[in-house]
């Protein structure tokens, strides 16, 4: 059975959560879910967080990736079906995550032909079939088990380093604990990895995606299975 609880869809506003080594961060912040009067901000934060990321360089070439990321977060925010989340600090949003419960994180054929006339447009045919490897690849390693797929996960680089991200993973692991869940992430950065262990995700595979390293991780939840 899907994990239950906290449904990944439509659970709660998390307005002015409050850990105790965050407390002084939080009172500036909310953490709301994302609404489609913020999703071309969140774009945008996306879309840059990302413009240095081995994957997205190596579909999008450095000089474009930025404009291209836009296009392909545009398209993806559209199809997110799961819980999608927005940190706000003041006026401005500082980080974005999404999470869905497996098999949702798959798209259907109808999904995936609907992305073909976007991403002809936004990126052209070379990198269209390079973001079409890049997608397959990943569903093709996705986790065997029951799971919640989290990501993407982006925190805007002048407010990196700050606890947003933190604050983030810390809401995603909570909601993993208390419904027993797995939790399962790809990263294409390796300086990630230890960034996630330290929320008790360990590497279950690292894959070769259009020329770059993709680590894929898991967390296990209560008599959550790890191994992909």
């Amino acid at each position: 059975m899907p994990p239950t609880g906290l449904c990944p869809c439509c659970g709660p506003p998390l307005n002015l959560l409050r850990y105790s080594d965050h407390e002084r961060l939080i009172v500036r912040m909310n953490v709301v879910d994302s609404r489609p009067d913020l999703a071309d901000a969140t774009v945008d934060v996306l879309a840059r967080t990302f413009s240095k990321n081995p994957l997205h360089v190596a579909a999008f070439g450095t000089d474009a990736v930025v404009k291209r990321n836009r296009v392909f977060f545009h398209v993806g925010l559209s199809l997110f079906c799961g819980r999608r989340l927005v940190v706000i600090g003041g006026s401005k949003i500082l980080g974005f995550m999404h999470w869905v419960d497996s098999p949702g994180c798959n798209f259907s054929v109808g999904q995936r032909l609907s992305l073909v006339p976007a991403m002809l447009r936004g990126f052209g045919i070379k990198s269209s079939l390079r973001v079409g490897s890049w997608l397959s690849t990943w569903a093709k390693n996705d986790h065997t088990c029951l799971h919640w797929h989290f990501g993407p996960i982006g925190v805007d680089r002048e407010n990196q380093g700050k606890g947003v991200g933190r604050l983030l993973m810390e809401i995603f692991c909570s909601a993993l604990d208390e419904n027993a869940a797995l939790g399962f992430l790809e990263t294409d950065k390796q300086e990630n990895v230890g960034f996630y262990k330290r929320f008790g995700f360990e590497v279950v595979k690292e894959v070769q995606v259009i020329g770059t390293t993709t680590y894929f991780m898991a967390r296990a939840g209560r008599a959550a299975k790890l191994t992909a």
